[in-house]
């Protein structure tokens, strides 16, 4: 009997550690100024939200024009219920800036997941940056939205 319960501890733990796995891990936590708790959202929670595409040079990846694509910034605060004016975004190393909530609507702020169809990884600025579209609205190519352009988010704060 013994015997039976030790053979079976290799099948329980591997069936415990399936079910962990089977846990999507969140990305990004949204606080504040929300309906409800703090929302949690793993990557393909997040893009479930609706994933829409943006080409845009970045000051940061060089002159070629790149394919990102993601979740609307104003998508994500509709579905969270979001309330506030400011949102408080934080990177993973602790950075983190303010942007005005009229960004999401009135600069089609972008919350890239991927580029060229690939997730962002952590060393590419992901798994989530916030970007907008320079290239096609020139006078969005300043430094108050460079500023803005946060990458390797992993909370926003909504006041």
């Amino acid at each position: 009997m013994r015997r039976r319960a030790l053979a079976a501890l290799p099948i329980v733990a591997a069936l415990a550690g399936a079910e962990a796995r089977a846990q999507p891990r969140p990305v990004l936590r949204v606080t504040g100024r929300i309906d409800g708790d703090a929302r949690d959202f793993s990557l393909a929670a997040l893009e479930a939200l609706g994933m829409v595409d943006m080409a845009t040079r970045t000051t940061w990846t060089g002159p070629e024009l790149l394919q990102f694509s993601g979740v609307p910034l104003a998508t994500l605060l509709r579905a969270c219920g979001a309330t506030g004016q400011s949102l408080h975004i934080h990177a993973l190393n602790d950075y983190a800036v303010n942007v005005p909530v009229a960004d999401a609507h009135d600069n089609a702020a972008l919350l890239a997941t991927r580029q060229g169809g690939a997730p962002l990884r952590i060393r590419d600025r992901g798994p989530i940056w916030l970007i907008y579209p320079w290239s096609a609205r020139p006078e969005l190519d300043a430094p108050v939205f460079r500023d803005r352009a946060i990458w390797q988010i992993r909370q926003i704060d909504v006041a």
